[in-house]
């Protein structure tokens, strides 16, 4: 993974619509003016498609059992494609408490209900959340991963099953060579010159990182036809400056491309270091707190001043925000460590200056290991926004198409959350839901009212687009439904009684721990509300019942359960 920016990063793929189980979903598609990129399948037929291997079948009594069957609410989209179950109440685990082992425990029952081989579920991540659990499947087939494809189990203290959500891949085409290094290399070569082409820039400027082998269904993300996964390259890129990073999807079989994306993402242990208008460009080592640039302020000693002490404050507020309402450590998450003697930490380098952008530096990102922040750009919510993208790589870790722009809309969530929380004076009043305010580039969102910025604050409302030329286009939704389900209001039809920032905070923090790589805003809406029902069964903060219908208002308001015109 790497940066993401808080400010406009023009995207490379287009997007589109369909309909999925009655609710729209935004999906990546062809934009003309880069035809080249999207979804240009060249060459020779694709192989027949051959369907996946199922759960093998069960002794006596078959599982799930016609009482358990009774219990369960199975979702589907479109396609027929199992994407969630919801028992009426938790099922029991018959593994113990303990979370993995329950999670095993409820796997063949949820093997049936999406029909996959549970054998090709492998653990991706077992994090500890508030309300319980959330055990992180990963969909494989003949041992390489489905980009995309996961199913999230959602378990209480107990272990019992309080939810599934994911989606899986139900057929493939064609395989791998055995021999994967020239195809690899014609990939890498087609993923630079379509970078090259799209962004207008010299391929002698671009440069191949790594490059992983993925099954890609691109159905999983949303689209139209036919749910097949083919075999694909996922090529990471970088450009000559320090803000440009892309991931290409290229064919394995044919190198045509895919789909991609910008992966310019927008910190106890804390150092911060000052660049001083230095210009950096390249590879992340030029922007490195502690190697590039010195070390001016660390938990013990150093500089108080200007960005420098922000910055060091406004990371402590966010590892004290996540500490004391998620209990998560983001140090031990996100930190980074690069054997400069000062061990892991949430690091940031300010008054940074890029290589063909005006000096001062207007933006701050997140670059996958790091902060990096332009001179005033150092907000609570701004700071909090860019961690947060550290945050979901280690989570959700969503990325491309509708995915993306839910990545930007749960940063500003939690970087809003972080600011109002700590009691900045540029996050309450006026400003309360103003993402920017105080900073040299000044408010850039505004998630009471995201038409204020031409964005959308429903799907399909003004300012909704389908073409997806930026990530935060529709991340207004998102904003939007935050602003509702914290502090409430008549909105589209809808009357939403606001829970607060505490039980805000909860219902959103169990959203970035169900998402998965590929999400839409279908998947967001749902995960809001599973969220709040799993936060209800365990008592988190007090959430109740009319709490939770509040949640289903706001998703209703902000139109994440309508079909797109």
């Amino acid at each position: 993974m790497a940066r993401r920016g808080l400010a406009v990063d023009v995207g490379i793929v287009g997007a589109a619509v369909l309909v999925a189980a009655g609710v729209l979903v935004v999906v990546a598609a062809p934009n003309p003016k880069v035809q080249a990129f999207a979804n240009q399948l060249t060459g020779s037929a694709d192989p027949p498609a051959v369907s996946l291997p199922g759960p093998a079948p069960r002794s006596a009594p078959a599982t799930p059992t016609t009482a358990v069957q009774a219990q369960l609410t199975v979702q589907t989209d479109a396609t027929g494609r199992v994407v969630g179950l919801l028992p009426q109440t938790p099922l029991p685990s018959t593994g113990g408490s303990s979370p993995l082992a329950a999670a095993q425990s409820h796997l063949p029952d949820i093997a049936q209900v999406w029909q996959v081989d549970p054998d090709t579920l492998q653990v991706a991540d077992v994090r500890p959340v508030p309300f319980g659990t959330v055990v992180r499947y990963q969909q494989t087939i003949n041992g390489k991963p489905v980009l995309g494809g996961q199913i999230v189990e959602a378990l209480g203290k107990d272990g019992a099953l309080v939810s599934a959500v994911g989606k899986t891949a139900r057929a493939r085409s064609g395989d791998f060579p055995p021999d994967t290094s020239q195809t690899i290399k014609a990939a890498n070569q087609k993923a630079v010159a379509a970078t090259a082409e799209a962004k207008k820039l010299q391929a002698k400027d671009l440069s191949v990182q790594s490059t992983e082998q993925y099954w890609w269904d691109p159905t999983l993300g949303g689209k139209a036809g036919p749910a097949v996964a083919k075999p694909v390259y996922v090529v990471h890129i970088r450009g000559s400056q320090a803000d440009q990073q892309w991931s290409m999807v290229v064919g394995a079989t044919r190198t045509d491309v895919v789909q991609s994306w910008s992966e310019t993402r927008e910190a106890s242990n804390r150092d911060v270091c000052d660049a001083r208008r230095r210009v950096v460009s390249g590879s992340l080592a030029s922007i490195r707190c502690g190697t590039a640039f010195p070390v001016v302020r660390t938990e013990t000693s150093g500089s108080t001043a200007g960005d420098v002490g922000n910055v060091f404050r406004f990371f402590g507020d966010a590892q004290n925000f996540y500490a004391r309402f998620t209990g998560l450590d983001l140090t031990a998450l996100i930190g980074a460590d690069y054997g400069d003697g000062t061990g892991k930490a949430i690091r940031g380098t300010v008054r940074v200056c890029v290589t063909g952008d005006r000096c001062p530096f207007l933006n701050a990102f997140w670059d996958g290991e790091q902060m990096a922040f332009g001179e005033g750009v150092t907000t609570e919510d701004i700071t909090g926004h860019e961690l947060t993208h550290g945050v979901t790589q280690h989570t959700s870790g969503l990325q491309g198409g509708q995915a993306d722009a839910i990545n930007e809309g749960m940063s500003d969530v939690f970087g809003k959350f972080i600011g109002i929380t700590a009691g900045d004076a540029n996050d309450a009043g006026v400003n309360r839901w103003s993402i920017g305010a105080g900073s040299a580039i000044g408010v850039i969102r505004d998630m009471r009212n995201p038409q204020r910025f031409q964005q959308p604050d429903r799907v399909n409302g003004p300012f909704w687009v389908t073409d997806n030329p930026d990530p935060h286009a529709n991340d207004g939704v998102v904003n939007k439904t935050a602003f509702l389900i914290t502090d409430g209001a008549t909105f589209n039809g809808r009357t939403v009684r606001g829970l607060g920032v505490a039980k805000a905070v909860q219902v959103w923090f169990g959203v970035e721990n169900l998402l998965t790589p590929r999400s839409t805003f279908q998947d967001l809406g749902n995960a809001l509300t599973i969220s709040c029902r799993a936060n209800l069964n365990a008592g988190v903060v007090g959430i109740t019942q009319d709490d939770c219908a509040q949640v289903a208002n706001a998703v209703s308001a902000t139109q994440l359960n309508q079909a797109p015109n």
